[in-house]
């Protein structure tokens, strides 16, 4: 993205986004029968045994934010327009005085909302915090912190990360597949603005550091129709690639058409497609970006919602029905790293071969 783009362009970009996503739903049913999908590791017994040790204590909790829950929202039905009519009249009034118009009735009603809704929130937080140490544990060898971020300043100069003033982060996850380094957290990124922050970015970043550079610099960007590719600012040639899904999701840039192709192969393509429908669906996404540069690999995914906070508190916490989004996730970002890997691997022998054979003919 280009670092001066205006916040008109922005919300405007935003807004082609929303309407990729919509269009995305409606494509994802039509995706080929025979897509490949990412098979997930199965839980040993003891992980599960020790995962249903640690959510057992957690269902007294649970039982007792549920019924705070629903004594709010009682308390808020029957009392809550005590409240609300006040703040609208105030609104009216201020709007028939000819003065600035006010929100208090808005703020008052997200309020009353926030207050019926904080049981769940601190529901959900403690159990994420409980399981997600323990699940990673199991899965990999992956270290969790609640409220630690990834390393922005290795990719300030990438082109997909927006100019910022602020930024909130959570759910930190870094570790390592095979020798390649990787970590993700959920992230906000914020602006200042005349009024109040605008937001730039809200969804969750992927850093990979690879043990190798690659040769040129890669973008993959959401399709935002000829007008919203342009005001993306991205100013590389266009890469045009043989997957008709990928291309229906993407566009890709890079000044090296050859390396681009093969960079993006079959595999990694079908790979990245699923993780962006995985955040589509997990999360209320609205685009996945990639961008490939040096030795790192950047994975922009914006979504509205948060991607670890599925566990439903009207559900005894014994039910892990939810855990397999998150072994989802972490399945196809460690798919994407070794199938990287693999195909660099395999340029790197392509390479040595053809070294060799040049050799054995210039000494015959």
């Amino acid at each position: 993205m280009d670092k001066l783009m205006s916040p008109l362009l922005y919300s405007l970009k935003q807004g082609f986004e929303a309407l990729k996503s919509i269009r995305n739903h409606i494509s994802e049913a039509n995706l080929p029968a025979d897509f490949p999908r990412a098979e997930l590791p199965p839980l040993s017994e003891d992980a599960k045994a020790e995962l249903l040790q640690l959510l057992a204590p957690l269902e007294a909790y649970r039982i007792e934010k549920l019924e705070t829950k629903l004594s709010r929202k009682k308390w808020a039905k029957r009392l809550g327009w005590l409240v609300c009519l006040p703040a609208l009249a105030f609104d009216l009034i201020s709007l028939a005085s000819n003065h600035d118009p006010t929100i208090l009735s808005l703020i008052v009603i997200a309020g009353i909302l926030v207050w019926v809704q904080m049981p769940e929130i601190q529901y959900k937080r403690h159990y994420k915090y409980k399981i997600l140490p323990v699940l990673l544990k199991k899965l990999g060898d992956y270290r969790y912190s609640p409220d630690s971020c990834v390393n922005l300043d290795s990719v300030a100069d990438f082109e997909l990360m927006p100019r910022f003033s602020k930024q909130q982060s959570e759910d930190h996850i870094r570790g390592k597949v095979e020798d390649i380094s990787f970590e993700f957290c959920e992230l906000t990124l914020k602006s200042r603005g005349s009024k109040s922050d605008k937001i730039q970015f809200k969804g969750g970043v992927v850093i990979m550091t690879m043990p190798f550079s690659f040769e040129s610099h890669t973008v993959v960007s959401q399709d935002y129709g000829s007008l919203g590719n342009t005001m993306a600012g991205i100013k590389k040639p266009r890469v045009k690639l043989e997957s008709v899904t990928f291309e229906a999701m993407f566009e890709v840039y890079s000044h090296d058409q050859h390396y681009a192709r093969y960079l993006l192969s079959p595999a990694v393509m079908e790979r990245l497609v699923e993780l962006e429908q995985l955040f589509r669906k997990t999360a209320r996404g609205s685009g996945l970006s990639i961008e490939f540069k040096a030795n790192k690999v950047l994975i922009m995914a914006s979504y509205f919602g948060n991607l670890f906070d599925t566990v439903d508190i009207n559900l005894p916490t014994h039910d892990m029905s939810k855990i397999p989004q998150l072994q989802q996730e972490l399945v196809l970002i460690t798919g994407i790293i070794k199938q990287l890997k693999l195909d660099y691997l395999a340029a790197q022998n392509l390479a040595t071969q053809q070294t060799l054979e040049r050799i054995k003919t210039l000494a015959g």
